[in-house]
């Protein structure tokens, strides 16, 4: 007799595991910045891969347990909202997984990982899917594909959001009269403001793409333009504050303090658009 796996609970465990190691991975993290200590740092590092493998596993095994109906074979759940959560959650950890192993700035743990938690958490403690059939929009290539490019450039402006408050913290200590003892180990203004230009310079062509494909598809489906729902009017929102960001960086002074409150603001943006299009609109649902 053939025991077919359960992939929804394994998916589930999963998720448990890296929530536990990117918890600690954010302990690792924020002890690594005020001791500046290697082997705290290479911990962290490590809670934080074994993070994104359990991430990458959960996602798997949920498209496992998916496939038990035959409609939804060779389908990823990227279209549903537990697989965005899931999908987001994996980028924004591998991205700052990246990050940190080649500039080992430690700082950016504390202010990007509380978000992989909390996206975690709501994986966690939310009702397990049904095992039906994906709707239409869940199986559609084109909102796969426009998904995709979405996670990814989140994880992206995440990261410059992470950067960004690293600068300011920065900017902040060197401005005061006696600055604290960490602030001798934070990255320099420049440094940081080098890494949100970058993370932007490449997340933004990404949304734009993403954003572009799913015009196409709601004008094919629907027969109008973007801009008459929140999640809408929010991407067109976030990619004016990204658009106007990148050319005051090349072409203006927006350097500094100035190019991190305008990657805060474009994550506000991203965060509202997130909740309130969850709250509101049924297709449009993060969690």
């Amino acid at each position: 007799m053939c025991i077919i796996p359960d992939f929804a609970a394994v998916s589930a465990w999963c998720v448990s595991l890296a929530f536990g190691l990117t918890l600690l991975a954010l302990a690792s993290g924020i002890y690594f910045v005020f001791n500046r200590l290697e082997k705290i740092f290479k911990t962290a590092l490590f809670f934080l891969g074994g993070a994104v493998l359990f991430q990458a596993a959960a996602f798997a095994a949920l498209t496992l347990f998916f496939w038990y109906v035959p409609e939804n074979r060779y389908l990823t759940p990227v279209n549903t909202s537990r697989g965005m959560v899931l999908a987001l959650g994996f980028c924004i950890n591998a991205l700052l997984l990246g990050l940190e192993m080649r500039r080992g700035t430690g700082i950016t743990f504390v202010f990007v990982l509380p978000w992989s938690l909390l996206l975690l958490a709501i994986t966690l403690f939310s009702a397990a899917p049904g095992l039906e059939a994906f709707s239409l929009q869940a199986r559609s290539p084109l909102s796969a594909v426009h998904n995709f490019l979405f996670m990814v450039s989140y994880a992206m402006f995440i990261n410059a959001f992470g950067a960004s408050f690293s600068l300011l913290l920065s900017d902040r200590e060197l401005r005061g009269r006696i600055p604290h003892e960490a602030a001798f180990a934070l990255p320099s203004i420049g440094d940081m403001d080098r890494l949100i230009w970058r993370l932007v310079e490449v997340g933004f062509p990404l949304f734009s793409a993403g954003f572009i494909l799913a015009s196409i598809q709601l004008y094919a489906k629907y027969s109008r333009l973007p801009g008459s729902d929140v999640k809408e009017l929010g991407a067109i929102a976030t990619l004016l504050v990204y658009g106007i960001y990148l050319v005051l960086r090349k072409y203006g002074d927006w350097r500094g303090t100035k190019a991190a409150w305008a990657n805060v603001a474009g994550f506000i943006f991203i965060a509202a658009t997130m909740v309130l299009s969850s709250r509101l609109i049924a297709y449009h649902k993060f969690f």
